[in-house]
């Protein structure tokens, strides 16, 4: 059986759809996944990740900015099968935020 669906009433920031490559990493390894959409406040992975909501993974968005990936800490807000991975940064540091928010405004353009 799949973990609970997404919970969209919970979202606090407007996502903009994407095609990222993603790499999450947690205590059973790590795997990459294509992000769907993105926001300042998380993001929707292409596939559920065998993890239960609330665990906090490691993930490295690749940008194509072709500075280094972005490595931003993130905990599991719900997985389906068929609608993907939700997850909620946690800890954004000021640069982080500035860097993800330059990268939607050029995708808002």
């Amino acid at each position: 059986m799949e973990t609970m669906c997404l919970d969209l009433d919970r979202r606090n920031n407007e996502r903009t759809d994407v095609e990222l490559w993603v790499d999450a990493e947690g205590d059973s390894g790590s795997a990459a996944h294509r992000a769907l959409d993105l926001s300042l406040g998380g993001l929707r992975l292409d596939r559920g990740v065998p993890h239960p909501t609330g665990t906090r993974l490691m993930l490295e968005l690749r940008l194509p900015d072709r500075e280094a990936a972005l490595r931003i800490e993130a905990e599991v807000t719900g997985a389906h099968r068929d609608r993907g991975c939700g997850m909620r940064f946690i800890g954004l540091s000021r640069a982080q935020r500035v860097r993800l928010a330059d990268y939607l405004l050029r995708c808002w353009a």
